[in-house]
């Protein structure tokens, strides 16, 4: 018997579904066994490494002097005016 892949996933999907109290017994045995403590606390960061001697410093995290509104060039469309939509279809032949 030729059966195709989802009818055979739709099968098992419904035979595994049948029993809802199996179906969550064997989601809270997974969960515990995966998780049977919590996690551990992120790990510290690493301290700064200084600057090698002869080298720049690296940049400072500083924001910059100049106001960010400023710096950035005010946006205007691309075009100087909106277009209206295209004349329906019955006048086009007219406009050539």
């Amino acid at each position: 018997m030729n059966v195709p892949t989802r009818e055979t996933d739709a099968a098992f999907t419904d035979l595994i579904c049948a029993d809802p109290q199996w179906v969550r017994e064997e989601f809270d045995a997974l969960i515990s066994a995966s998780f049977s403590e919590p996690p551990s606390p992120p790990r510290p960061m690493p301290p700064p490494v200084p600057p090698r001697p002869g080298h720049p410093s690296a940049p400072s995290w500083r924001p910059a002097t100049v106001p960010v509104a400023a710096a950035l060039p005010v946006a205007r469309p691309a075009h100087g005016r909106q277009r209206s939509p295209p004349p329906p279809p019955e006048n086009r032949d007219s406009l050539s």
